[in-house]
């Protein structure tokens, strides 16, 4: 069992790494800072069940990524709304509610934006064992063993993956170099 202090430790020390895994799996803010603070809150209530022989962070990943595949899962059976969806009789679509981006975005910030945006992108056009595996190890900088544990597959199946992932994503970098 974990100690409150150490969680807090946990916390404080993680979660950057944390945020910028979330991130890459739901490729918005938002959606990355509640997946963050969601799995935090089941590690919280969950501490009595950690396993001492496996690591914090291979743990809170796991428990990460499940929240987020449930998540996902449930979005695709409400079928979510499209932008285009007009909200009421003034013809205005969901999209007109959106807040303009341009507004509240300095110049460099806009520059870093545009390059994250393509490699999120192209990475959002990857599997979601692919994007997971590859935010794991390659953001976050896990090692393999703790990613096969987190995402619970062979260690050779990690590495094949990341392997297969690391390709798919260069490949859809340069088709949208050439597209552009």
């Amino acid at each position: 069992m974990l100690e409150r202090d150490a969680l807090e430790r946990f916390v404080e020390e993680f979660g950057d790494h944390a945020y910028s895994f979330a991130f890459g799996l739901c490729g918005n803010e938002p959606d990355a800072k509640e997946l963050v603070q969601n799995a935090f809150v089941k590690i919280f209530d969950k501490a009595e069940r950690f396993d001492s022989s496996q690591s914090l962070e291979s743990w809170y990943m796991t428990v990460l990524k499940n929240l987020f595949l449930d998540g996902t899962r449930r979005w695709d059976r409400k079928r979510g709304v499209s932008l285009d969806e007009p909200m009421g009789a003034d013809g205005l679509k969901v999209a007109d509610s959106l807040p303009d981006e341009r507004e509240e975005a300095l110049l460099d910030r806009l520059e870093r934006a545009e390059e994250s945006e393509r490699v999120q992108r192209a990475l959002a056009g990857l599997t979601k064992d692919s994007r997971a595996v590859l935010m794991m190890i390659d953001v976050n900088g896990m090692g393999y063993e703790e990613a096969a544990r987190a995402l619970d597959w062979p260690l050779g199946t990690v590495r094949s993956r990341v392997s297969r992932a690391r390709a798919a994503l260069r490949s859809r970098l340069l088709e949208m170099e050439v597209t552009a």
